[in-house]
Protein backbone atom coordinates (compact mmCIF):
# COMPACT_ATOMS: atom_id res chain seq x y z
CA UNK A 1 0.00 0.00 0.00
CA UNK A 2 2.76 2.21 0.96
CA UNK A 3 4.83 1.33 -2.51
CA UNK A 4 1.66 2.18 -4.54
CA UNK A 5 1.20 5.83 -2.40
CA UNK A 6 4.77 6.73 -3.49
CA UNK A 7 4.85 5.54 -6.71
CA UNK A 8 1.68 7.53 -7.42
CA UNK A 9 3.29 10.87 -5.78
CA UNK A 10 6.35 10.56 -7.55
CA UNK A 11 3.79 9.96 -11.01
CA UNK A 12 2.07 13.23 -9.60
CA UNK A 13 5.49 15.19 -8.70
CA UNK A 14 6.93 13.94 -12.39
CA UNK A 15 3.45 15.59 -13.93
CA UNK A 16 3.51 18.68 -12.13
CA UNK A 17 7.00 19.06 -12.88
CA UNK A 18 6.58 18.41 -16.84
CA UNK A 19 3.15 20.81 -16.26
CA UNK A 20 5.84 23.65 -15.40
CA UNK A 21 8.31 23.01 -17.49
CA UNK A 22 6.10 23.12 -20.77
CA UNK A 23 4.30 26.73 -19.59
CA UNK A 24 7.83 28.21 -19.17
CA UNK A 25 8.94 26.29 -22.80
CA UNK A 26 5.97 27.40 -24.41
CA UNK A 27 5.98 31.35 -24.49
CA UNK A 28 9.60 31.10 -25.16
CA UNK A 29 8.98 29.61 -28.07
CA UNK A 30 5.57 31.32 -29.65
CA UNK A 31 7.98 34.09 -28.74
CA UNK A 32 11.00 32.83 -31.19
CA UNK A 33 8.16 32.80 -33.65
CA UNK A 34 6.76 36.04 -33.12
CA UNK A 35 6.96 38.69 -36.08
CA UNK A 36 9.03 41.25 -35.52
CA UNK A 37 6.79 44.05 -35.99
CA UNK A 38 4.62 42.63 -33.12
CA UNK A 39 8.43 42.02 -30.92
CA UNK A 40 8.75 45.72 -31.64
CA UNK A 41 5.44 47.08 -30.77
CA UNK A 42 6.27 44.97 -27.35
CA UNK A 43 9.76 46.13 -26.62
CA UNK A 44 8.68 50.22 -27.63
CA UNK A 45 5.84 49.71 -24.81
CA UNK A 46 7.95 47.82 -22.15
CA UNK A 47 11.08 49.97 -22.73
CA UNK A 48 13.06 46.69 -23.66
CA UNK A 49 16.03 48.19 -25.11
CA UNK A 50 17.85 44.92 -25.23
CA UNK A 51 15.15 43.02 -27.86
CA UNK A 52 15.46 46.27 -29.41
CA UNK A 53 18.58 45.71 -29.97
CA UNK A 54 18.55 42.23 -31.43
CA UNK A 55 15.64 43.50 -33.24
CA UNK A 56 17.02 46.87 -35.25
CA UNK A 57 19.31 46.15 -38.17
CA UNK A 58 22.45 47.99 -37.38
CA UNK A 59 21.73 50.44 -40.40
CA UNK A 60 18.49 51.01 -39.02
CA UNK A 61 16.32 54.31 -38.86
CA UNK A 62 13.29 55.77 -37.04
CA UNK A 63 11.64 58.72 -38.85
CA UNK A 64 9.53 59.83 -35.78
CA UNK A 65 5.59 61.42 -36.41
CA UNK A 66 7.69 64.78 -36.32
CA UNK A 67 10.00 64.22 -38.72
CA UNK A 68 13.02 63.65 -36.65
CA UNK A 69 15.47 60.91 -38.03
CA UNK A 70 17.42 58.52 -35.80
CA UNK A 71 19.72 56.12 -36.09
CA UNK A 72 19.92 53.03 -33.98
CA UNK A 73 22.37 54.23 -31.22
CA UNK A 74 20.79 57.32 -30.95
CA UNK A 75 17.03 56.13 -31.23
CA UNK A 76 17.86 53.15 -28.41
CA UNK A 77 19.57 55.66 -26.28
CA UNK A 78 16.90 58.13 -26.06
CA UNK A 79 14.44 55.09 -25.02
CA UNK A 80 16.98 53.84 -22.52
CA UNK A 81 16.98 57.84 -20.91
CA UNK A 82 13.62 58.51 -20.90
CA UNK A 83 14.01 61.26 -23.28
CA UNK A 84 11.34 58.75 -25.70
CA UNK A 85 8.87 57.15 -24.09
CA UNK A 86 6.01 55.37 -25.70
CA UNK A 87 2.53 55.40 -23.64
CA UNK A 88 0.52 53.69 -26.22
CA UNK A 89 0.98 52.20 -29.70
CA UNK A 90 -1.43 50.11 -31.71
CA UNK A 91 -1.38 49.72 -35.43
CA UNK A 92 -4.26 47.46 -37.81
CA UNK A 93 -4.88 47.34 -41.17
CA UNK A 94 -1.65 46.02 -41.85
CA UNK A 95 -0.41 45.47 -45.80
CA UNK A 96 2.61 43.83 -46.34
CA UNK A 97 4.47 43.39 -49.56
CA UNK A 98 7.97 41.40 -50.10
CA UNK A 99 10.67 42.03 -52.79
CA UNK A 100 13.42 39.29 -52.00
CA UNK A 101 14.30 39.19 -48.49
CA UNK A 102 12.64 42.31 -47.94
CA UNK A 103 9.38 43.24 -47.11
CA UNK A 104 7.59 46.35 -46.31
CA UNK A 105 4.43 46.71 -43.70
CA UNK A 106 1.99 49.41 -44.09
CA UNK A 107 -0.78 50.23 -41.80
CA UNK A 108 -2.36 53.05 -39.51
CA UNK A 109 -2.89 52.90 -35.55
CA UNK A 110 -2.58 55.38 -32.39
CA UNK A 111 0.86 55.96 -31.30
CA UNK A 112 1.01 58.11 -28.00
CA UNK A 113 4.21 59.52 -27.11
CA UNK A 114 6.36 62.17 -24.98
CA UNK A 115 9.34 63.27 -25.97
CA UNK A 116 12.24 66.37 -25.44
CA UNK A 117 10.83 67.66 -28.64
CA UNK A 118 7.40 68.41 -29.40
CA UNK A 119 6.00 64.70 -30.67
CA UNK A 120 2.46 64.81 -32.71
CA UNK A 121 0.94 61.51 -31.54
CA UNK A 122 -2.75 60.18 -32.56
CA UNK A 123 -3.72 58.42 -35.33
CA UNK A 124 -1.11 57.51 -37.61
CA UNK A 125 0.24 55.85 -40.50
CA UNK A 126 3.48 53.47 -40.01
CA UNK A 127 5.47 52.18 -42.85
CA UNK A 128 8.08 49.60 -41.08
CA UNK A 129 10.61 47.64 -43.80
CA UNK A 130 12.69 44.13 -42.28
CA UNK A 131 15.62 43.06 -44.41
CA UNK A 132 16.23 39.09 -43.97
CA UNK A 133 19.41 38.60 -46.21
CA UNK A 134 21.19 37.65 -42.51
CA UNK A 135 20.83 35.00 -40.09
CA UNK A 136 17.28 35.86 -39.07
CA UNK A 137 15.06 39.00 -39.67
CA UNK A 138 15.92 42.42 -38.76
CA UNK A 139 14.06 45.83 -39.08
CA UNK A 140 15.61 48.67 -40.99
CA UNK A 141 13.19 51.42 -40.71
CA UNK A 142 10.41 52.23 -38.97
CA UNK A 143 8.33 56.01 -40.20
CA UNK A 144 5.29 57.27 -38.01
CA UNK A 145 3.37 60.01 -40.00
CA UNK A 146 0.36 61.25 -38.41
CA UNK A 147 -2.71 61.89 -40.41
CA UNK A 148 -6.49 63.19 -40.29
CA UNK A 149 -9.21 61.03 -39.41
CA UNK A 150 -11.28 60.43 -41.97
CA UNK A 151 -13.71 57.40 -43.03
CA UNK A 152 -11.00 56.42 -45.84
CA UNK A 153 -8.40 55.77 -42.89
CA UNK A 154 -10.09 52.78 -41.86
CA UNK A 155 -8.45 51.15 -45.06
CA UNK A 156 -5.61 52.55 -44.92
CA UNK A 157 -6.06 55.34 -47.22
CA UNK A 158 -5.53 57.97 -44.44
CA UNK A 159 -5.25 61.95 -45.60
CA UNK A 160 -1.62 63.23 -44.37
CA UNK A 161 -1.62 65.83 -41.48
Amino acid sequence: MLSKTLSLLSSLCLCLVLTVAMSVLVPAQARAAADPVDLFVEALLDKDTETLDRLLASNYVFIGSNGHIQDKEHFIAAIRSGDLVIKSASFKNLRETSAGPVRMVTGNGTFVAVSNLPLPSGLMRVTLVADDTGPRERIVLVQLTPVIPTSDCEDGNCQIR
